[in-house]
């Protein structure tokens, strides 16, 4: 008797469930104990999956599959009725399940505005990579130059380096600070610990400089 082809689909389906059901709360958990409030989310690779008044067959297909590449943004703000200030921070998860299919990497692999083939990507899924990528950013004065924090994350020029380095914007009134992690150093019962500590030392070096 011939095997159904679909409970492979079935399967990747459950699998897919399963991740989110770990890497979700864990990151959601980590910003909870940050003391920060949700401020938004984006994909870098695709589309967000259309609204209801879209045809969602004439979306590309990665689009049903956000989580390939997309970033999470929290903010900690004091007083939020007040300007940003320097102990105030923006918190940005970009997480990378497929490094093939990152934004930059998928791109100069395949064209841009391109939807690869699934089924022959030039790297294989043991040779891809899956991490995360976080990012902190403070303003540099306490002068109240940002009103809200989605008007400090959103004036700093692209991404600082994920070096553990400070990269300040170009008018010097935003820093930032990234580092990256595999998702395997937190896919465990004591990761929401491991990443905490990630960002708590990297929020120590922002503020000292």
């Amino acid at each position: 008797m011939m095997s159904d082809p679909f409970s492979v689909v079935r399967q990747a389906h459950r699998i897919c469930a399963a991740y989110y059901q770990q890497i979700f709360p864990l990151l959601n958990e980590t910003a909870q104990k940050l003391d920060t409030t949700f401020l938004y989310w984006d994909t870098w690779s695709f589309c967000k999956p259309p609204q209801s008044n879209k045809n969602p067959l004439e979306s590309w297909k990665w689009d049903y599959l956000p989580a390939l590449d997309f970033s999470v943004v929290f903010s900690r703000q004091k007083n939020p009725t007040a300007p940003m200030t320097c102990d105030d921070f923006v918190l940005d998860f970009n997480l990378i399940t497929d490094s093939e299919l990152e934004s930059e990497r998928r791109e100069k692999q395949y064209g841009k505005n391109e939807e690869p083939v699934a089924t022959d990507l030039k790297v294989t899924v043991e040779s891809a990579e899956s991490y995360l990528r976080v990012f902190l950013f403070s303003a540099t004065t306490n002068e109240g130059i940002y009103d809200s924090p989605y008007d400090l994350w959103n004036s700093y020029e692209n991404y600082p380096e994920t070096t553990s380095s400070v990269y300040h914007s170009d008018d010097d009134q935003i820093k930032g600070i990234g580092f990256v992690l595999p998702l395997s150093a937190i896919a465990h019962d004591n990761g929401i610990n491991v990443l905490l500590q990630k960002i708590n030392e990297h929020l120590t070096i922002m503020q000292l400089q």
